[in-house]
C-alpha cells in the first residue's frame, strides 16, 4: 500500500447500484451521492415522500413519520485535512467522540449521545452550530440506531414513547414495535389505520431490541420475550425479579438486562399516562411542565447488571448471571437506545461504568419540554455522578465544548 488515494470513479459501473441497495439513512445517502459525481448520477436524492408513516396510540390514521437516529463513534480522517500541522494535537489521539443524530424531513439534528437533549441541526448542509461540522471529515463507526415517532403536520414527536423498533420479521412492509404509557406493546405496519395492541393484559414491558436479526422485549421482572410474525411471544429467559426497570443491550454478541433501582415507584399509567387527566393537565400548562417531570421521575439509585448464558436451546437451558464488573466496556443507557463501547476507544470515558438518563420518555426529551440530566454509575465503587459535575466527561460528545 503506497497510502495513495482510491480513485472511486474507476469502480465497475455495476457496483455503486449495488452499493445503493444497502443504504438504510438520509446520512448515508448524501455519504454516498458525496464521494463522486459518477456515484452522485448513480441514485436520486431520497425523498421525504418516502418515509413511512404510522398510526400512534392517541390517533387514527397514518398521523406520524418514523424517524431514524443513530450514534456514531467519530474519528478524525487525517487524510482528509488539507493541513494537518494545524490539528495535530486533535489528531494525535486514536481516541474518537460520540455523535448523535437524527434524520426527520430532510434535515439532521445533533442531540446529546444520553439525553437526547437537542445540541444543533444541519439544514441544506450548513450546520447551525458554533463549530463547523463536515462529516466527511471523519471516519464513522455506527454504534447504536434507534427510532423516533414525529407528527406529519410538524407539531414535534409523539408523546407517551418510551422505546421504537423496526420490526426485522417482516420484508414486504416497513413495520414497528413500540412501547407506550409505561408499559403497552404496540404494533404498526406502514398505512395502518391504528396500532394492534399485543398481549392487552399485560403492561410491565421496559424494553426492547433486535438482536441476531430477531425483536426481543424485556418485561418488569426481567423475563425476555422473542416476537414472532404472529405477534406471538415466547419467553427464553428466566425472570430476574427485584428492580424497578429493565434494559436490553448487546456487547460483544452478547445479551444483558441491566436492572435499575428507584428511590420510589414512579406515576403508574393509570394515573400520569398518556390520555389522563394528568397528562392533557400537563400538556395544557407548559409552565408546570417542569414540575410535573419531577414529581413523576423517580431517581436511580443503584444498578445491577445480568448476562444471558445460553446452555441450551430452550427457556431452562438460559440462565442470568449476575456481573460485578463491565471490565474495560462502558454501558450508555440513552432515552432512546442502549450500546456498549470500549472505554479506551472513547475520548474522557470511563471503563467499568454505566452512563445513563433518569428520562423514559422520547417525546419529552425531544419536544425540549424537560431537559434531563446525564449521569454516570461506577460499578466499582457504586457511586452516582452527574455528567456536568466533571469536565472530562464533555470530552466524550460531539460537538467538543469551545
Amino acid at each position: 500500500m503506497d497510502g495513495s488515494r482510491v480513485d472511486w470513479t474507476n469502480l465497475p459501473h455495476q457496483l455503486p447500484p449495488l452499493i445503493a441497495d444497502l443504504l438504510q439513512t438520509h446520512l448515508e445517502h448524501l455519504r454516498f451521492r458525496s464521494v463522486c459525481n459518477s456515484w452522485r448520477s448513480s441514485i436520486p436524492p431520497l425523498q421525504s415522500s418516502n418515509v413511512p408513516r404510522f398510526p400512534t396510540p392517541l390517533s387514527l390514521g397514518p398521523t406520524a413519520v418514523l424517524c431514524p437516529t443513530t450514534v456514531y463513534l467519530l474519528r478524525p480522517d487525517p487524510n482528509s485535512n488539507p493541513n494537518p500541522s494545524a490539528s495535530s494535537s486533535s489528531t494525535s489521539s486514536s481516541k474518537g467522540w460520540l455523535l448523535k443524530l437524527e434524520e426527520s424531513s430532510g434535515k439532521l439534528r445533533l442531540l446529546n449521545p444520553i439525553t437526547s437533549w437537542r445540541i444543533g441541526s444541519v439544514s441544506d448542509g450548513v450546520p447551525v452550530n458554533p463549530m463547523d461540522l463536515n462529516l466527511l471529515d471523519f471516519n464513522m463507526v455506527e454504534m447504536a440506531r434507534s427510532y423516533v415517532l414525529r407528527y406529519i403536520n410538524g407539531s414535534g414527536s409523539v408523546f407517551g414513547i418510551n422505546k421504537v423498533i423496526k420490526s426485522p420479521i417482516f420484508k414486504d412492509y416497513c413495520s414497528i414495535f413500540f412501547i407506550y404509557n409505561e408499559g403497552k406493546l404496540g404494533f404498526a405496519k406502514t398505512g395502518d389505520q391504528k396500532l394492534t395492541l399485543i398481549n392487552d393484559q399485560v403492561s410491565d414491558y421496559d424494553d426492547m431490541i433486535v438482536y441476531k436479526g430477531h425483536p426481543f422485549v424485556v418485561d418488569k421482572w426481567g423475563q425476555i420475550f422473542c416476537i414472532s410474525s404472529s405477534l406471538e411471544l415466547t419467553p427464553v429467559s428466566p425472570p430476574i425479579g427485584f428492580g424497578h426497570r429493565k434494559n436490553l443491550i448487546e456487547c460483544c454478541g452478547e445479551l444483558y438486562v441491566v436492572d435499575r433501582y428507584l428511590d420510589h415507584q414512579g406515576t403508574n399509567s393509570q394515573e400520569g399516562g398518556v390520555g389522563s387527566v394528568r397528562y392533557n393537565h400537563f400538556l395544557r400548562h407548559p409552565l408546570r411542565r417542569r414540575r410535573f417531570y419531577e414529581a413523576g421521575q423517580p431517581k436511580v439509585v443503584d444498578f445491577r447488571v445480568y448476562k444471558l448464558l445460553e446452555d441450551g436451546a430452550e427457556e431452562l437451558g438460559r440462565r442470568w448471571v449476575e456481573l460485578k464488573s463491565l471490565g474495560e466496556q462502558a454501558f450508555f443507557l440513552s432515552i432512546d437506545c442502549c450500546f456498549s463501547v470500549l472505554a479506551a476507544e472513547l475520548e474522557g470515558c470511563k471503563g467499568n461504568c454505566i452512563y445513563f438518563t433518569d428520562s423514559n420518555d422520547i417525546g419529552l426529551a425531544l419536544r425540549e419540554l424537560i431537559r434531563p440530566d446525564g449521569s454516570v454509575f461506577s460499578m466499582e465503587d457504586r457511586s452516582i455522578e452527574r455528567l456536568g459535575s466533571s469536565p472530562l466527561y464533555s470530552k466524550m460528545f460531539w460537538p467538543l465544548p469551545i
